[in-house]
C-alpha cells in the first residue's frame, strides 16, 4: 500500500529543498511517468525551487486558477509528479523554466526562453510493435508511434515538441556524442562518450551488462550504458544548465 504522505528526512537526495529538520512532513508525488528519485511534487517545486508561495494552501490557489503549465499542459494536482526534463511554464509572468540534473545530483530549475519551452528531449525506454509501427515508450511516460522503416534503438534519444510530441530529431547512442549521467556515483556529470562495451564482447562474467567509457574535462571514467542519458551530437541539443 502507497502511502501518501513522506518524511522530510527521508526525502530522495536529488529533491532540493530548505533544510530536513525543523518540519516532519513533506508531500509525497503522485505515481507518474517518473520515479520518487528522478521527480518532485508541484507543490514543492512552485514552493521551494520558484519560491512562488509559502505554503501549500498558497499553490493550490495558484494551480486551482490555471497559472501552471507543465510541458504545455495545465496541471491543478498539487501532487503532480513533474521530473527530469520536464518543462515548467507560467503565461501569466512569461516564464519558462527547465526541470535538470545538476553536477551535485539534485534536481533544480533553470531558466528557457519560449522556444526551448516547445522543445524536450526524451530518452527512449523501450520499444514494441502497435498497428504495423513502432512503438516507443520514452523516459516521461509518453507513447509515440513511427514508422518501422526508420532505426530507433534502446537508449537513443528523441528531441520532441510538446505537448504536440512530434519529433524533431532522432540522437543515436553511438560514439561521440554528449551525455548526462543520471545514475550512479558520477550522477549529474556531463561528459562524451569515448568507448561503447557491449557485454558480449567485453568475454568476462563480472559485469553483465553493457559499459560505456566517458570523457568529462580531464577525467576518464567506465560507467553502465543505463546511467547514460543522450544530450546530442558533441553537445546538447537544448539548454541544461
Amino acid at each position: 500500500m502507497v502511502k501518501n504522505h513522506l518524511k522530510r528526512i527521508a526525502m530522495p537526495i536529488t529533491w532540493t529543498t530548505k533544510e530536513k529538520k525543523g518540519v516532519v512532513w513533506v508531500a509525497r508525488p503522485n505515481p507518474g511517468a517518473h520515479s520518487l528519485e528522478e521527480g518532485m511534487p508541484l507543490v514543492l517545486v512552485i514552493r521551494e525551487l520558484l519560491k512562488y508561495a509559502n505554503s501549500a494552501r498558497e499553490v493550490k490557489n495558484i494551480l486551482n486558477h490555471k497559472k501552471i503549465l507543465v510541458d504545455g499542459v495545465q496541471r491543478k494536482d498539487h501532487r503532480f509528479n513533474v521530473g527530469f526534463m520536464d518543462t515548467i511554464s507560467i503565461p501569466d509572468l512569461k516564464e519558462n523554466y527547465r526541470v535538470v540534473l545538476n553536477k551535485f545530483n539534485r534536481l533544480v530549475l533553470i531558466k528557457i526562453d519560449d522556444k526551448e519551452a516547445k522543445e524536450k528531449i526524451c530518452q527512449i525506454k523501450g520499444k514494441g510493435l502497435c498497428q504495423g509501427k513502432t512503438q516507443l515508450r520514452l523516459s516521461d511516460g509518453r507513447v509515440i508511434l513511427v514508422d518501422k522503416k526508420e532505426k530507433y534503438n534502446t537508449g537513443d534519444s528523441a528531441v520532441i515538441t510538446i505537448p504536440e510530441q512530434k519529433i524533431l530529431k532522432h540522437i543515436p547512442f553511438e560514439k561521440g556524442v554528449a551525455v548526462l549521467l543520471i545514475k550512479g556515483k558520477k550522477a549529474g556529470v556531463i561528459g562524451t562518450v569515448q568507448e561503447i562495451k557491449m557485454y558480449s564482447e567485453q568475454n568476462t562474467k563480472e559485469n553483465q551488462e553493457d559499459m560505456v567509457v566517458v570523457k568529462s574535462g580531464s577525467e576518464t571514467f567506465e560507467t553502465l550504458k543505463k546511467y547514460c542519458f543522450v544530450l546530442g551530437k558533441q553537445k546538447s541539443e537544448l539548454k541544461i544548465e
